[in-house]
């Protein structure tokens, strides 16, 4: 059996209406310098697939949605503590479930 491969199109349909912890962390980091590959970067993409992920990602519906919206310095402020909550959440989660490692 083979498996196709999905198209940069389908993935976009196919994820348009997730937002992930990636996605989040992309779009805080976006919104400082409207740099794409940049705010993968700093988001945890690694360096050889970045520009391509920042390019999919600054066409990502939700990443599209979430631009319109203009954030005042304490938004982001707030949107960047949220974020590292969300991150210490999900490390308390991995600890509790034996999963350091992933």
């Amino acid at each position: 059996m083979r498996i196709r491969q999905m198209g940069f199109s389908q993935r976009l349909k196919a994820h348009r209406k997730i937002l992930t912890l990636e996605t989040l962390k992309f779009i805080a980091e976006y919104l400082k310098d409207r740099d794409a590959k940049m705010a993968a970067l700093r988001s945890g993409v690694p360096e050889n697939y970045a520009s391509r992920q920042g390019a999919w990602l600054k066409k990502h519906p939700i990443v599209l949605a979430a631009l319109e919206n203009e954030l005042d310095e304490r938004e982001e402020l707030k949107l960047n503590k949220a974020i590292a909550e969300i991150e210490r959440q999900m490390e308390l989660c991995k600890e509790l479930l034996g999963l350091q490692d992933y």
